[in-house]
């Protein structure tokens, strides 16, 4: 396997090339950014330099989403998918929108976030075999509890205590004991 996933992208008569280590943090940015006149481009137009409007053009949510999507799948996080799909399905199953599946849900929420995954919501969604509309209520109702913190304007919060005490407590025991059989 490569050390680099590189992505490039055209902005005018420019090809710009970031580069990013092939274990990096699914949510950071490029560790380099190369900007070359483009190889089909008029000498002309490039012949001002590199601009501040070049750069502005750059698009990084774009190229980070097609980072993320290069980067190879790993066999224990589809492992963790499938155990963490199992355990929300069967604690709503069992007690419906309870603050332990609640609870359950904000962790797999907040992991997914700093996982960068492009559509947390669908993905929790396709997790649970719900709708993105029902996990959208289901989170708001666990910010409703006091088991996930809100950031205002964006995806992301933080499991309360109450929440972490759920997750790390006697439902902790009860969702590894459905998981190993033993109920």
């Amino acid at each position: 396997m490569s050390e680099y996933i590189e992505i490039t992208q055209d902005v005018g008569p420019w090809r710009v090339l970031m580069r990013w280590a092939a274990d990096a943090d699914p949510a950071s940015g490029p560790t380099r950014v190369l900007i070359t006149p483009h190889p089909d481009a008029d000498p002309a137009s490039t012949q001002g330099g590199v601009s501040s409007t070049v750069l502005r053009q750059i698009d990084f949510k774009k190229a980070g989403d097609q980072f993320r999507a290069a980067r190879p799948a790993e066999p224990e996080q589809q492992v963790m998918q499938d155990t963490e799909a199992e355990a929300l399905r069967w604690l709503l199953g069992t007690e419906g929108i309870s603050d332990a599946y609640l609870a359950f849900l904000a962790e797999s929420y907040v992991r997914a976030v700093a996982r960068a995954v492009p559509n947390v919501t669908a993905h929790l969604a396709e997790l649970t075999h719900k709708r993105p509309e029902t996990i959208r209520g289901h989170l708001k109702e666990a910010r409703k509890r006091d088991l996930l913190t809100t950031v205002p304007g964006k995806a992301g919060g933080q499991l309360t205590v109450k929440a972490r005490e759920i997750t790390n407590g006697e439902y902790l025991d009860r969702v590894t004991a459905h998981l190993m059989g033993e109920q």
